[in-house]
């Protein structure tokens, strides 16, 4: 093998071993939990607590102008990932109608992401409520008649 095949050898190796690590450490690796391809970022919002200035996760929305559907995500952040218990999330319309993660009667216990769930809401506004606990608190973000039409 000549120097200059070695060389490249080893920059290729070099090259997939950084986008291996960069990959790795992005906060959607690092967190889980998406709405999938066509789904545009809205908003997010911090779970917070009025115990603690903490803020361990994030409820985040999400829309697709092709399905009409919005998407709801609770994430917690990298450093309390799998120390969160019962994360949680619901997505709806603010009547009687929600879809909810873990499911209503559910034993799951979530300890780095809710969801992500779905729901229609083409015309309507948002209603949406992320939840966790860490460390003996509760905290939430709500997100009640956002993002109409």
């Amino acid at each position: 093998m000549s120097l200059r095949t070695k060389i490249q050898a080893g920059l290729a190796c070099t090259i997939i071993a950084a986008a291996t690590v960069m990959t790795a450490a992005s906060p959607a690796a690092a967190t889980g939990g998406t709405c999938g391809s066509g789904y545009n970022f809205l908003k997010s919002y911090p779970l917070k607590s009025i115990f603690t200035s903490t803020v361990p996760g994030d409820l985040s929305i999400y829309y697709s102008p092709s399905t009409g559907n919005n998407c709801a995500i609770t994430r917690v952040r990298a450093a309390w990932d799998g120390k969160a218990q019962n994360v949680y999330v619901s997505l709806g319309d603010g009547r009687a109608s929600y879809v909810v993660d873990p499911p209503s009667g559910s034993t799951k216990n979530y300890h780095y992401y809710a969801g992500p769930v779905y729901k229609y809401l083409k015309g309507k506004c948002v209603y949406t409520v992320g939840y966790l606990e860490y460390g003996g608190y509760e905290y939430s973000a709500h997100a009640d008649g956002v993002h109409c039409g």
